[in-house]
């Protein structure tokens, strides 16, 4: 069974998303099964934050001190973060840096291949290899499309509009969260202003999300977290959203509303539809200020970042190299820090920033002081060094 695992970094390593995947013509394996001969790792580096960079494919689990230049990569204009679908990726705009929703593959050569793309898609999820959902603002803001993952090509739309709020200028369907579990979708319901467009300016201290049938694409209700807002951030490659190994939703407020407060993490429990009101994990609880932006659920802990200093409200320190990994576990919320390695910038765009490869979990780093640009592997509770890139 051939996979492809997905890295992605910045500045030297965006995050190095890791594209965790089965070949889609073997549903059943587990990864750490059998042995996967063929298995592939997509990197993915910007030359600076948010600049140009490169896509490489390497046949192993990249170790040391690597390079992601290679007569294989692929550059590109743009670099905010990257998504997989069992073999394949998905990144944000294409290689010209034109936005929409941009499928790659790889070629037998190694090589990052074009496997199609849609003009004016944002958000996006893909649930299975024929059914995906994106947001085309353009098309109506409170209206997902529909599309194919394999072919590439939108199929369809639905609406809705009955849930349109009277006295709200500026309502979105699907901008900050589209996530699946069980049969169903959950879209996230912002109500802010024209003028900022649904990014900070939450007008309710509160969270809705839609629950649609994915069979048939009809509205079934929505549901409400009341005491938080902010969930999300919907212009980065980061879902902000995890499927825990309990088959529960997580859900990451990072804050950023009107400043940053309150951010926190919810969740939706496995055979259950609506957001459990008994649990709530809150950043400010660990370190008063701070903002959660990345999750992995695994043996009843929660990993996660969490910065050593209060972040600033407008934002001007989000950006220092002050952040840790914890282990939070589920049942007491007792904290537990990852020690190891060196502290790291925010996750920001990385949807990889705690990923899990045939059983270990592994945690990007970003330290440009100390020239670290790469993934630390857990062992115990210390991190150890994967790889590094050196560019």
């Amino acid at each position: 069974m051939k996979r492809i695992f997905l890295l992605s970094a910045f500045a030297g390593v965006l995050g190095l998303s890791l594209l965790s995947s089965c070949s889609k013509n073997d549903n059943s394996a587990t990864p750490g099964q059998e042995e996967n001969k063929g298995d592939k790792y997509i990197l993915m580096t910007a030359n600076e934050k948010w600049d140009e960079g490169y896509i490489t494919a390497f046949s192993g689990l990249p170790s040391g001190e690597i390079t992601n230049i290679k007569p294989t990569s692929l550059q590109v204009a743009s670099v905010f973060g990257i998504r997989s679908y069992k073999d394949w990726a998905f990144v944000r705009s294409n290689a010209a840096g034109d936005a929409g929703l941009q499928k790659y593959t790889v070629g037998d050569d190694g090589s990052i291949k074009d496997a199609g793309f849609i003009s004016g898609s944002s958000q996006f999820l893909v649930v299975d290899e024929t059914t995906g959902f994106y947001l085309d603002e353009t098309r109506g803001l409170l209206k997902l499309q529909t599309f194919n993952p394999t072919t590439m090509q939108r199929t369809g739309e639905l609406d809705f509009s009955s849930l349109k709020k009277t006295g709200v200028e500026y309502e979105v369907i699907g901008k900050h969260i589209l996530a699946a579990k069980e049969g169903k979708l959950y879209a996230s319901v912002t109500y802010g202003t024209t003028q900022s467009a649904g990014y900070g300016d939450d007008l309710y201290n509160n969270v809705v999300f839609a629950v649609i049938d994915i069979a048939t694409g009809k509205l079934l209700n929505t549901i409400q977290y009341d005491g938080i807002k902010g969930m999300g951030w919907g212009s980065s490659g980061n879902k902000f959203w995890t499927l825990g190994d309990d088959g529960a939703l997580y859900f990451y407020s990072p804050g950023f509303s009107s400043g940053l407060t309150n951010s926190a993490i919810i969740r939706i429990k496995a055979g259950e539809a609506d957001f459990d009101k008994s649990f709530i994990i809150k950043a400010d609880d660990y370190q008063q200020g701070s903002t959660i932006g990345t999750a992995l659920v695994k043996g009843g802990k929660l990993y996660t970042q969490i910065s050593s200093v209060p972040m600033k409200p407008d934002f001007s320190n989000l950006e220092s190299i002050v952040w840790d990994y914890y282990a939070i576990d589920l049942a007491t919320k007792q904290s537990t820090k990852i020690d190891g390695m060196p502290q790291s910038h925010y996750v920001w765009a990385n949807d990889q920033g705690i990923i899990e490869l045939d059983g270990k979990i592994y945690f990007w780093v970003d330290n440009p002081g100390e020239k670290k640009a790469g993934y630390y592997v857990l062992n115990g509770k210390i991190a150890r060094p994967a790889f590094n890139v050196k560019d």
